[in-house]
């Protein structure tokens, strides 16, 4: 392991570099708790994405609301510091937290599902997780690579395997295994219509690496190189339409919002190229992370 402690702490230098230059970000999770619970935590107002999919979470955190005929899927809570402005924007929407019926995440992370326990008691929702981070949000422990804090444990309903549906009203939302970031790391994906047309959206589970994780012999995840292949794979399989993605930065958000008040012609959410530019760019990341590191190894 000593052989490899070179590279880890130059990428553990880089990870300081870009807490400090970079806006909010998909990076946001590297900076610490102090930027995530402050700027990245701070509400902004709620809007509709396309069809039945709206954005009610924070500036550097997402959490979206699905609604359904039967009822509301919350995917994320976000932090502690973000519930109340999650319950401020679903009620601005003009729903009830009554009407919150299942809970889902992007992974187990403690800035994503740090607000589950208090939504699940106030809202009397059912929590739905996949594999590995289903035992993490009931436990409360982060069970990933980086070992982040913990979170108050929330009991899951129900426990998916890759390619398991979530249905509620009619919408069905499916959870693709794409591991790495966290061991149970969720892509979901759902079908909207708007302009007599249907949509594939994709909710992005994580694919950063966050720094001080190594992809080799890596004692908290073993297999996580495999995993992350596994998840570029995945990923490079999905048509998608529109693209979001569990920290705003990593998909334009406030750019495409802007567009999109400003009345652009074609919703600006739809964004197929974007998409694939992301997952090959990410996926440049990851590739480079780990030849760096055989390249380290004697």
């Amino acid at each position: 392991m000593s052989e490899r402690h070179g590279p880890r702490t130059a990428r553990l230098v880089l990870g300081l570099v870009l807490a400090v230059t970079l806006p909010l970000s998909a990076s946001l999770a590297a900076q610490g708790p102090n930027s995530l619970r402050g700027a990245g935590s701070r509400p902004v107002e709620p809007f509709r994405v396309i069809g039945n999919v709206y954005y009610v979470g924070a500036a550097g955190i997402s959490s979206y609301l699905i609604v359904t005929s039967e009822g509301l899927i919350l995917l994320d809570t976000g932090t502690h510091e973000m519930q109340a402005g999650v319950r401020a924007g679903i009620e601005k929407l003009g729903y009830s937290l009554d009407d919150v019926k299942v809970i889902l995440s992007s992974h187990a992370h403690w800035d994503h599902v740090e607000g589950h326990a208090a939504m699940k008691e106030r809202t009397g929702a059912r929590v739905v997780a996949l594999g590995e981070d289903a035992a993490a949000i009931a436990s409360g422990t982060d069970s990933s690579a980086s070992g982040f804090e913990g979170w108050t444990p929330t009991e899951v309903d129900r426990v998916l395997q890759d390619q398991g549906a979530v249905t509620l009203g009619g919408t069905t939302l499916t959870a693709h295994l794409t591991p790495g970031h966290t061991k149970g790391c969720t892509t979901w994906t759902t079908t909207v219509e708007e302009g007599g047309r249907s949509h594939l959206v994709v909710f992005v589970g994580g694919t950063s690496i966050n720094p001080g994780v190594v992809l080799l012999d890596n004692p908290r995840h073993p297999g996580i190189a495999d995993d992350y292949a596994r998840t570029f794979r995945v990923l490079e399989r999905l048509e998608a339409d529109v693209f979001l993605a569990q920290h705003p930065a990593m998909y334009a958000m406030s750019e495409k919002r802007q567009r999109q008040e400003a009345g652009a012609q074609q919703n600006p959410f739809i964004d197929p190229e974007g998409y694939r530019q992301f997952v090959q760019r990410e996926k440049r990341k990851y590739l480079a992370q780990l030849e760096e590191e055989r390249s380290a190894t004697p």
